[in-house]
C-alpha cells in the first residue's frame, strides 16, 4: 500500500504547514483510491474558521464542505475525501485520542478506509502518513511526490465543452437541478437496530471485571479485529452510519442523532480471552459475526410471523365466506316484509275519510 500525492497537492501542505508554522493546522485530501494505491490530487485547506493553537487545531467544516464540492467538480474523474493531515509539536508523530476519533470518523466512510498524514517540524519539516484501517487501525505507509506517478486521467480537468453541456441540461431543467442540491446520506437507526437483535443475542451477563496486563496497541488490536466483520456488516449491508472510536479500555461505536446518541461499549476480558459489549444496561457476551447472525435470525423470524398472520387472515376470510354461504335467505324475506310495511304507510295517510 502506497501514497501518491501530486505536485500541487504536496506543495498545498507544504504552503499551510509555513503559513502557520507556529500552531497547529492541518488540511484535507481529494483523490481516488485504486487498489492499493491512494492518489492525492488535490489537498485543500482547514478554512478561515478553524481554530489553530500550539496544541489543538480544528476544521471549519462548512467551509471544508464547500470547498471540496467546488474542487471535486472541476475534474473529469469527480474526486472524493479519501483522507486528511495535521500537524503536531515538536516531535510527536503519533495521533492522540481526539485524533483517534477523527480518523475513525473519516475511515467509517469507505470501506477501504482512510488516510491520515501527520507533520512535524524537528527542526525540518517531516511528514509521517498512516492508512486508517476501520475502526481505528494504523499502519504506517510509504509516499512519493510527483504528477508523473498519478494516472493521466485523474489530472484532467472537465473541458469547456463539457461545462456548456452542463449548462443547458440545468437551464432545460432536464437535471432537476441535482447537482445544486445538497446531498444527504440517510441513515438506518443504530437504535432500531440494536432492539431488532436483542431477543437474539442470548443470555446476559455480569457486569464484568476488566483488568487487563496487555499493552494498549495489543488491546487495541483485539477490539478492533473482533468487531470488524459486524461493523462492515452494519456499514456496508445494513447502512448505519457510525462512529468507532477507542476510549481507554473500551471501543465505542455511537450513532448521533437529532435528540440522542447511541452506544455501544466493546471491552475485553483478557482472563476468559473473550470479548464482553454493553448496550443499555445490560451487558451480553460476544463474538465475531455475533450481530449479522442475530439479524438474520431476527429477519427470519419476523418473515414467519409476516407468513403465519397472511395465513391467519386468509383463513379467516375463507371461513367467513363459507359462513354466509351456509346462512339461510332470511335478509330477502325480512327486505320483503320491509317493504311491504313501507307501502301500506304510503297508502294511510291518503285514507283521510276514516277515522
Amino acid at each position: 500500500m502506497k501514497v501518491f500525492f501530486s505536485d500541487r497537492a504536496f506543495a498545498s501542505v507544504l504552503a499551510e504547514t509555513t503559513e502557520k508554522i507556529k500552531t497547529e493546522t492541518g488540511g484535507l485530501f481529494l483523490g481516488k483510491v485504486v487498489g492499493d494505491s491512494w492518489y492525492i490530487v488535490e489537498a485543500i485547506d482547514p478554512g478561515p474558521k478553524s481554530v489553530f493553537e500550539v496544541a489543538y487545531f480544528e476544521y471549519d467544516k462548512n467551509y471544508t464542505q464547500h470547498l471540496i464540492n467546488k474542487i471535486a467538480n472541476l475534474y473529469q474523474e469527480k474526486l472524493e475525501l479519501i483522507g486528511l493531515w495535521h500537524r503536531h509539536p515538536g516531535s510527536f508523530d503519533h495521533f492522540s485520542s481526539t485524533d483517534d476519533g477523527t480518523n475513525a470518523k473519516y475511515a467509517s466512510m469507505r470501506k477501504e478506509g482512510a488516510i491520515s498524514g501527520l507533520v512535524n517540524i524537528d527542526p525540518t519539516f517531516r511528514f509521517t502518513m498512516y492508512h486508517v484501517a476501520r475502526p481505528c487501525a494504523y499502519r504506517k505507509i510509504a509516499y512519493e511526490v510527483g504528477d508523473d506517478l498519478i494516472p493521466d486521467e485523474l489530472l484532467k480537468y472537465k473541458t469547456p465543452d463539457r461545462f456548456y453541456d452542463l449548462m443547458k441540461k440545468r437551464l432545460s431543467g432536464s437535471s432537476r437541478r441535482r447537482s445544486a442540491e445538497p446531498e444527504y446520506t440517510v441513515s438506518v437507526s443504530l437504535e432500531s437496530f440494536m432492539e431488532f437483535i436483542l431477543p437474539q443475542l442470548g443470555n446476559e451477563c455480569e457486569d464484568p471485571t476488566i483488568e487487563n496486563d496487555i499493552s494498549e496497541e495489543e488491546l487495541q488490536m483485539k477490539l478492533t479485529e473482533g468487531i470488524i466483520d459486524d461493523l462492515t456488516f452494519m456499514v456496508d449491508t445494513v447502512g448505519i452510519r457510525v462512529e468507532a472510536v477507542i476510549k481507554e479500555q473500551f471501543l465505542v461505536i455511537s450513532q448521533e442523532t437529532v435528540d440522542k446518541t447511541t452506544r455501544i461499549y466493546f471491552m475485553y476480558q483478557q482472563e476468559k480471552d473473550q470479548i464482553i459489549f454493553s448496550y443499555g444496561d445490560k451487558c451480553y457476551q460476544y463474538h465475531s459475526g455475533l450481530f449479522q447472525q442475530a439479524s438474520i435470525k431476527a429477519a427470519q423470524e419476523k418473515a414467519e410471523q409476516a407468513n403465519a398472520e397472511q395465513a391467519n387472515a386468509e383463513q379467516e376470510k375463507a371461513e367467513q365466506a363459507n359462513a354466509e354461504q351456509a346462512q339461510p335467505d332470511k335478509p330477502d324475506k325480512e327486505k320483503k316484509q320491509k317493504g311491504l310495511f313501507g307501502t301500506v304507510k304510503k297508502i294511510i295517510p291518503f285514507r283521510k275519510d276514516e277515522k
